[in-house]
């Protein structure tokens, strides 16, 4: 388990004996473990809040008020803690497997060697940032006591509304992200036999496309 404190303080070390022994399923596990754990304390801590968002949502939708209270019945219940870690489990294994599987499918056209194990071994290692940035917005919404908290570019504009699409590109920007993408693309340049600036450019290129698919989508369906 020592890769678990190296991938912070020397992830080049981690990467090459990934190359040599590529593993998986291991930080895999771990991430969705300590992200089901963080998101169940995050309701628990924060369950007033929680609610007084879902209200707010609900009422925005022209819900009656019987019809609040007969969903708050239902998600009040301990089926929201076990809907909760079905999402995160599926969620993020979805992501990784996706991610992993566009990043090693542009490789040889960035110069490489692709393999599968090795680009997700290279993906469920660097998703290990995911458990800190966690823990950072638990820390800031209990401080805070407010569910709208930011570690991405949108915290330098605070008075910018949460629906506008600067926010929502601004707020994308996420500096553990940015991270996570940084260590995939030496990751990638290390496993893959692929160079440093094509690996960032390959790893990057995908990110920033689905950050602008994701506003898209949102936006269209938000303007419906």
């Amino acid at each position: 388990m020592k890769y678990l404190i190296d991938i912070f303080i020397q992830p080049s070390v981690v990467f090459r004996n990934i190359k040599e022994k590529p593993e998986w399923f291991k930080p895999l596990a771990f991430v969705i473990g300590m992200l089901c754990i963080i998101s169940i304390l995050n309701i628990a801590l924060n369950r007033d809040l929680i609610m007084e968002q879902q209200i707010e949502a609900m009422r925005k939708r022209n819900m009656t008020e019987e019809q609040i209270d007969q969903a708050l019945r239902y998600t009040s219940g301990p089926i929201v803690y076990v809907s909760t870690v079905f999402g995160t489990v599926l969620g993020v294994s979805i992501i990784l497997l996706l991610f992993a599987l566009l990043v090693n499918l542009f490789i040889p056209i960035a110069g490489g060697t692709g393999s599968y194990k090795l680009v997700f071994s290279v993906v469920t290692h660097s998703a290990l940032i995911k458990i800190p940035a966690h823990l950072l917005r638990l820390i800031l919404i209990l401080i805070k006591n407010s569910l709208q908290v930011s570690t991405s570019l949108a915290l330098f504009t605070p008075n910018l509304p949460s629906n506008s699409l600067v926010y929502q590109l601004l707020s994308s920007f996420d500096f553990f992200i940015v991270w996570e993408m940084i260590l995939v693309a030496m990751g990638i340049s290390i496993t893959n036999d692929t160079k440093k600036e094509h690996a960032y450019i390959l790893v990057f290129g995908i990110w920033l496309a689905s950050v602008f698919l994701g506003i898209g989508i949102g936006t269209f369906f938000g303007a419906r």
